[in-house]
């Protein structure tokens, strides 16, 4: 592949770059695996100086204390700039997480010069035996994140973990408790949202990282053909024993435990009503949840859009009653009659409120 030109087709503004700059990691590797890379991800010298050769306005990433890298955006493309780990490319391949993000291309000056790509790890013959494979065991320790991080990039490219890369990561599972919160939930996210469960599962119980996430994988017997299109609220609803409690201790947000908590009830109540209260996003994803648990997945879906016959002032006029909890009572009891079908016209409603 010429490299060089591939990647500057796609992001044109390394075309101002060159000199003791490397484009690494995750563009190399989606071009290898066929995907479209959505940013470039550069190491340098001077990386703030670097990144304002494309544009004067640099964002900083990262906080006050630990600054991670500066980013240009250039029309649809993304730039990040860090500084070469260790003052080499060399050392600063060697500590990173894993082999196919361990690759880089050195930006010279002069057109395709140096259009050699630097793999001193194997990354290529890792992405193509389709294997997720560390750097070095203790890599992990820099930064125990990369043990999801694996998790992550194995279920999202179909790519079995290396048996002593997985090894590694099973005897340091415990410290992903030491990862920052928002760092855990956003890479535990994309894993039970890329619609491949029983993978995501498997690798989760052989890495020995769902103790720790507080996973009880074993909470509920799956069906031998549980199905993978399983919802991120519906995955969670099969796998927490305490969503209240889980929703504290990793920051969920409130819609995501309302979801998980209205998906363990229906999976057990699902009558039209339930599903009417629940609203038509979570009742739509209850079927995938029952499929997975081997269930009878077919629902018996009301009109999420109804509304009662009659409005809260025509009911307080055929009562004789004033706005109140008992207006409340009745206006709800006529909604689950027009639900079960009970009620269908406004005369049927009129008899229904007044007897």
């Amino acid at each position: 592949m010429r490299w060089r030109e591939e990647l500057t087709r796609r992001f044109p503004a390394l075309a101002k770059l060159g000199g003791d700059c490397f484009i690494v990691g995750g563009a190399i590797r989606d071009l290898l695996l066929g995907r479209e890379p959505a940013d470039a991800d550069l190491a340098c010298a001077d990386p703030e100086a670097t990144a304002r050769k494309i544009r004067n306005r640099v964002i900083r990433l990262g906080d006050q204390e630990q600054l991670s890298a500066y980013r240009v955006v250039d029309g649809e493309h993304a730039y990040d700039f860090a500084e070469i780990v260790g003052g080499d490319i060399e050392t600063d391949l060697a500590r990173r997480d894993f082999t196919m993000n361990a690759m880089a291309l050195r930006l010279a000056d002069s057109a395709l010069a140096h259009d050699r790509l630097l793999d001193p790890h194997g990354g290529q013959r890792d992405i193509f035996a389709r294997l997720v494979r560390m750097v070095k065991p203790s890599n992990f320790d820099d930064d125990p994140l990369r043990m999801l991080k694996g998790v992550r990039m194995a279920v999202t490219y179909d790519f079995l973990i290396e048996a002593e890369t997985l090894e590694a990561i099973r005897v340091r599972a415990s410290r992903i408790v030491d990862v920052a919160v928002e760092r855990v939930m956003f890479e535990l996210t994309s894993i039970l949202s890329a619609g491949k469960l029983r993978t995501a599962i498997d690798l989760l119980q052989r890495t020995e990282l769902s103790a720790p996430l507080g996973l009880s994988l074993e909470r509920r017997a799956l069906g031998p053909s549980a199905p993978d299109d399983v919802s991120l609220a519906g995955a969670y609803a099969l796998l927490i024993d305490d969503p209240r409690a889980h929703a504290e201790r990793w920051k969920w947000s409130g819609d995501l435990l309302r979801d998980v908590l209205t998906l363990q009830r229906l999976i057990d109540a699902h009558d039209r009503i339930a599903l009417y209260d629940a609203g038509e996003n979570v009742a739509m994803q209850l079927p995938a949840v029952l499929r997975a648990l081997g269930r009878d997945d077919r629902l018996d879906l009301p009109d999420f859009s109804m509304r009662t016959l009659l409005g809260g002032e025509e009911i307080a006029r055929l009562r004789g009653i004033a706005p109140g909890q008992e207006l409340g009572r009745i206006k709800r009891a006529l909604l689950e009659a027009q639900l079960r079908g009970e009620v269908t016209t406004r005369e049927e409603a009129e008899r229904f409120v007044v007897e």
